[in-house]
């Protein structure tokens, strides 16, 4: 069974997520202009109570698969583990996806004020089966450090929700707000279809699928749900905070004098504008969890401290690159970034405030990666649900006061950030003993001062233009790494490597 690098993995995912993003954001962008914030905030609102179903029916199965393949050298073992997972994962999620339809009514009219979300939330569940089982077959390529699989079904999955999504849509809209939000989930729905399509095709091709018909083993049973139950529960914790700040921000806004109609399309400006944005680095974090899982898994079960710490140094690293110059394109210019791209304007103070906080919310996600992968996913669950006891409590004390409501609830976003950050890296830090060479910060802060100089100079000119502010914005950045690697930044030099190997020397 062949193991793939770290860093080549993470590489191919960022490439592959990249483009994913890049369709996400056009694709977020035009469906903001047709229905509008407060149609976007119909979908977002319950949108964490399907990936809470869906967290709930995953049993942290998949990524239980790809720790358990990655410490494994045996191929049959990893059928075995996988045809287990994937038995688990229909049974579960056909189980919760009846009972959820069954009681949806119930659920929605306890949870939300605005009823329009139930057909979007039925549409939405009707893809938990599809989503279980190609997450089990992605937990299995990512044991094997094979990212391939993994970034070709997320790039075929958000093609596919761009076409058909967008369509129904411009089909359903003339309906209303709350057949638009179902066009929305349809998409979602017909994007699974294709995504599992393409993976079971992928697995097929490679490996013998009888193999996948196993006997049931309570050595495997164990194995999975030692390690999937404290994640499940740890991803429950998320997708819950996320499901009561839905229903909390709108009600508590409405106290501070909000209308209905307001209180979503505020709500729709945070998820669907402000989230979208400082987003764009996760492209990187969320690849580099993704790899450290089975990469430091794998170091850990070969007791190799000192290859463990530099993959650990390497990942932050790398998030701080990527984080830096992004937090400060979003703070300087992210109030135009909004108007150009989204035709509102409303967003642009918020954007500015959240953008503040950002770094700690990437360096959060990748330190996440590496605990999971040191197995100390109970740190996680403790760091994860003090950060949302943060967010709610401020939502709720804050977010029905007049006047500061919109800055309290950004603000219980950045100090919840802050405080997770400020933990899990002291947890990652004692488990690894990973060092920065001081002068990465040195080199942090020069790049910085240029850049903040360039956005500072030149903001007169992308106020009225969206085609100069997006080509300023990539040319300043560009800038910004060119600094960092004429002081020899060694991250840098990685990045390069990486795609000589993977672009120039074997072109796809």
């Amino acid at each position: 069974m062949a193991k793939h690098s770290f860093l080549k993995g993470a590489f191919i995912l960022v490439m592959a997520n990249g483009l994913v993003k890049i369709i996400g954001f056009i694709y977020q962008i035009i469906i903001v202009r047709i229905i509008g914030t407060e149609g976007v905030g119909v979908f977002n609102m319950v949108f964490p109570l399907y990936i809470t179903a869906m967290v709930i029916t995953n049993a942290g199965i998949p990524l239980a698969v790809s720790k358990s393949v990655a410490e494994t050298n045996n191929e049959k073992e990893s059928q075995k583990i996988l045809g287990m997972a994937l038995t688990l994962l229909i049974l579960l999620s056909t189980g919760g996806s009846f009972l959820l339809i069954l009681f949806s009514p119930f659920i929605i009219s306890k949870l939300y004020a605005d009823p329009r979300v139930i057909p979007c939330f039925l549409v939405l569940i009707s893809s938990l089966l599809l989503v279980a089982v190609s997450s089990g077959f992605r937990g299995y390529f990512q044991g094997t450090q094979d990212m391939r699989p993994t970034a070709l079904t997320q790039l075929v999955e958000q093609v596919v929700r761009f076409i058909t999504g967008l369509s129904l849509v411009i089909i359903l809209v003339p309906y209303g707000l709350t057949w638009a939000a179902v066009g929305l989930a349809g998409g979602i729905f017909l994007s699974e279809i294709a995504g599992l399509v393409y993976i079971w095709h992928r697995y097929r091709r490679n490996v013998d699928v009888s193999r996948l018909i196993v006997w049931p083993s309570l050595k495997v049973l164990h194995k999975l749900f030692s390690f999937g139950i404290p994640v499940t529960i740890t991803r429950l914790v998320i997708t819950l905070c996320m499901a009561v700040e839905a229903s909390l921000i709108p009600q508590q806004l409405m106290k501070s004098g909000f209308s209905l109609s307001r209180a979503t399309s505020f709500y729709g400006e945070l998820t669907g504008i402000v989230f979208t944005l400082i987003s764009i680095p996760s492209i990187l974090t969320f690849s580099l969890a993704t790899t450290l899982v089975p990469a430091i898994a794998e170091a850990q079960s070969r007791k190799q401290a000192n290859f463990l710490s530099q993959r650990t140094a390497d990942a932050i690293g790398i998030t701080l690159l990527a984080g830096v110059p992004s937090i400060l394109v979003l703070f300087f210019w992210g109030p135009a970034l909004s108007a150009l791209l989204f035709n509102v304007t409303q967003a642009g103070v918020l954007l500015k405030i959240m953008s503040c906080g950002c770094i700690f919310l990437y360096l959060s996600q990748t330190m996440s990666g590496m605990l999971q992968g040191l197995g100390y996913v109970k740190i996680i669950f403790l760091t994860t649900l003090l950060g949302g006891l943060i967010r709610i409590s401020g939502i709720y004390y804050f977010g029905a006061q007049p006047d500061m409501a919109e800055t309290a609830i950004a603000l219980s976003y950045i100090l919840s950030y802050v405080i997770t950050c400020f933990i899990n890296l002291c947890v990652v830090k004692n488990k690894t003993k990973f060092t920065l060479n001081h002068t990465l910060y040195v080199r942090l802060f020069l790049s910085s001062m240029i850049l903040i100089f360039l956005l500072f100079t030149f903001a007169p000119m992308i106020e009225q233009n969206l085609m100069v502010l997006l080509t300023l914005s990539f040319l300043f950045t560009g800038i910004f790494y060119l600094v960092m690697f004429l002081t020899g930044d060694k991250y840098i030099r990685l990045i390069i490597e990486q795609v000589k190997q993977n672009i120039i020397k074997k072109p796809v």
